[in-house]
């Protein structure tokens, strides 16, 4: 099994880091059980994967840019995810800060973006996300289709495309 670590620029911020954090260990769930054979760490050798904000990316944005170099089996040799330094949601009252569960979403769908997986075809990748406001920041979400994220999940057609990456 291949090893991918993620590593933190000093400046991506607690609400960042959390997310990071939450997504990969929920992918690594989803990857032990869909028989991807990769692991997402925080620590350890292998490719990696350097998050950090980019103020070019607007805080109203639900999307990083992910720059992937890959070898010729197109497995990854290193990754830098680029994000909006925060994420903010509309409401009655005007704007404010998204909650963890919208950031959770955002930092998976960069992973597995990282990982090879290029295409906006399932839920958790997918090209256009509305955001649902909640009662809190708790309780918002997005929204892909008729399916609502988080939790973070993956289809058959996404765990596919990375056991032909991550046998």
């Amino acid at each position: 099994m291949a090893t991918v670590k993620v590593t933190f620029d000093s400046q991506l911020g607690a609400t960042w880091t959390h997310a990071f954090k939450q997504a990969i260990t929920r992918l690594n769930t989803l990857f032990n059980h869909g028989t991807v054979g990769v692991t997402l760490t925080l620590t350890g050798a292998g490719p990696v994967i350097t998050v950090a904000t980019d103020a070019s990316i607007g805080s109203t944005a639900l999307h990083g840019q992910a720059s992937t170099s890959t070898d010729g089996a197109g497995r990854l040799l290193k990754s830098e995810v680029r994000l909006p330094a925060r994420i903010q949601i509309n409401t009655p009252s005007g704007l404010r800060g998204a909650g963890p569960g919208i950031y959770e979403v955002v930092a998976a769908h960069e992973l597995v973006h990282s990982l090879g997986h290029s295409a906006h075809t399932t839920h958790l990748m997918s090209q256009t996300f509305q955001k649902v406001m909640g009662n809190s920041p708790s309780g918002d979400r997005l929204q892909a289709g008729s399916g609502m994220l988080p939790p973070i999940q993956l289809s058959d057609d996404s765990l596919g495309v990375l056991k032909g990456i991550w046998p």
